[in-house]
């Protein structure tokens, strides 16, 4: 069971949020030269993909905080209570608000259509907070090519990098499909009842 919750968080971070970053940078890029409404159809349809995804990834990580409490034995859950209120308390929190925080945001048409704000977003949902410390603190000491597979999180090698940057966005928007799919088939079904209650309320 911590396997999967870890599992699933980690497929969430870096097969969405991750992602969703490279995607929204691409978006950027192309609606420069095509200012086709799909593509903008499109966008908001990744938007509110990665605001679900945003949701559901809270709800796995509080799952997991609370499961890992439960079986943990003393000494464990101790250490876990000092990690969520002790002097260091923002290093627990920090990361899993502002990823939840960011992709509700996406809900907001302004933020959404804010060029700025979309690559302020797409960096905070790359790169995390411990991932930038750490690049940070040992990029002055080694910097070359052959160290870059030391950050290997997004499964992106400096051979494949491109090839990999469009399979990973290829990947994230058969999602957005399927996702897309699912939704209007629940609304259809939803508005169906909701108009068969109706007649049925005026028939009697």
């Amino acid at each position: 069971m911590q396997n999967n919750i870890i599992l699933i968080l980690q497929i969430i971070t870096v097969d969405f949020f991750t992602a969703f970053g490279l995607y929204s940078l691409l978006f950027l890029l192309v609606s420069i030269f095509f200012k086709k409404p799909i593509l903008f159809a499109l966008d908001e349809e990744t938007s509110k993909f990665i605001s679900f995804v945003g949701i559901l990834y809270l709800l796995v990580w509080v799952s997991g905080i609370i499961f890992f409490y439960a079986v943990g034995d003393v000494e464990e859950q101790n250490q876990m209570i000092h990690r969520m209120f002790g002097k260091y308390w923002f290093g627990f929190w920090t990361q899993s608000i502002l990823w939840f925080a960011v992709t509700q945001l996406l809900r907001i048409k302004k933020v959404r259509k804010n060029v700025l704000l979309r690559i302020l977003f797409s960096f905070l949902l790359i790169v995390s907070i411990e991932k930038f410390v750490i690049l940070t603190i040992t990029f002055h000491r080694d910097y070359l090519p052959g160290s870059w597979t030391m950050y290997k999180d997004l499964e992106i090698f400096p051979s494949n990098f491109v090839l990999a940057l469009l399979a990973k966005i290829i990947m994230f928007l058969v999602f957005v499909g399927i996702y897309y799919l699912i939704s209007k088939q629940l609304k259809i079904i939803v508005s169906t009842k909701i108009l068969k209650r109706n007649k049925e309320k005026t028939g009697s």
